[in-house]
Order: structure tokens, then sequence, then C-alpha cells
């Protein structure tokens, strides 16, 4: 297996004709190879959000969420604004990670972490604030599906608890704290 260490980072984004994207928040994919066969063995996706420059970034979340159903809620008011614990950070950019995924034989190492928090890092200005909800994705559910398993009832999910707490744990070994409503935190430095 190739060393954990030994990763590459390549990053997109895509941006339409026509669209003023100075002003609105941006999607991003950070793609992970290892350099021995540069293959995709994992992505990261986060939004890029400038407060104050970004108009009204609950807006465009509303339109399209994405993963990030949680995420928004907490971090803005409904009139854009930031939430007043979020404000009290004073952060310059949100980097608001969507979701991490791995392959199989990567998932359980700790290696999509530190690759998402190493992806971050090279978006960040000083001030940066990194931004996740710690909870298993699972790329078939939909927003506001994103931890939970399927019961018999398709319109009732439970969490799985066990494994937002072990996710939880993780993320804060990496330095990223309960901000509120189970979403976590974390300055970043370029």
């Amino acid at each position: 297996m190739t060393d954990p260490d030994r990763f590459a980072i390549a990053y997109e984004t895509r941006h339409y004709e026509g669209t003023n994207w100075a002003a609105k928040a941006d999607r991003w994919t950070a793609s992970f190879y290892t350099d021995a066969v540069s293959k995709v063995f994992g992505t990261a996706e986060f939004t890029r959000v400038i407060p104050g420059v970004t108009p009204n970034p609950w807006e465009t979340f509303e339109a399209d969420p994405g993963l990030l159903d949680r995420i928004p809620r907490v971090i803005f008011t409904e009139d854009g604004e930031l939430t007043p614990v979020v404000a009290e950070l004073r952060p310059s950019l949100l980097l608001l990670l969507e979701s991490v995924e791995v392959s199989e034989e990567w998932r359980g190492k700790g290696v999509g972490m530190r690759l998402a928090v190493a992806a971050l890092r090279r978006f960040a200005v000083p001030g940066t604030l990194a931004v996740c909800y710690p909870a298993p994705v699972h790329p078939k559910h939909g927003p506001g599906e994103a931890c939970s398993y399927e019961s018999d009832d398709p319109m009732v999910r439970r969490l799985d608890d066990e494994a937002v707490e072990k996710l939880r744990r993780a993320w804060g070994r990496h330095g990223f704290s309960l901000l509120t409503d189970g979403v976590y935190a974390r300055h970043i430095q370029p």
C-alpha cells in the first residue's frame, strides 16, 4: 500500500459563462491521488464564502444545498449575515466542508481527514474558518439524510450515533471543535 504521506491533491471548480462568480459562493472539489498510480482514491467537496462580499450565501444554499444541509443554518441568518456565534470569530473567509470520501482501502485510517485539512489549507488566508458537520455521508441520500440509516419507513431516518461520535472525536484530533448544533469549526492558517 502507498505511504499515506505521499499524496497529490488536484483542485477543480466549474464556472458558467455569463455568471459573475466574484459575487457568489463557489464550490470546489479536491481530488486525492497517489504518486504511484495517479489514480483518484478520494475527494473532498467544499464551498468558499467571503463574508461581506458574497451576497446572501443563504440564498445560494437554499437553491443548491448539496450535502450542506445543516451548516448554512448554523453559519448564516436568513438575510445572509453571519450568525452571532460565527461573527464572534471574525472570519475573513469561510471554507465549508461538504463531504470527504476515500476509496474502501483508505477508510478508517484518517487519510481522508488529513487530506481534507491539507486541501482546506491551500485555500486558507489569515483568519479562515473551516466548518464541517462530522457525520457519515452516503451519496445515495440527499440533503438532510447524509448521516442516517434507512428505516422501514422511507420518511423516517435515524442517526448512526456511534459513527457520528467517532467522526467528531477524529475531527477534534485535527483541531476542530464544536461550534453549535453538531457543526464543528477550526481556524485554518495557510
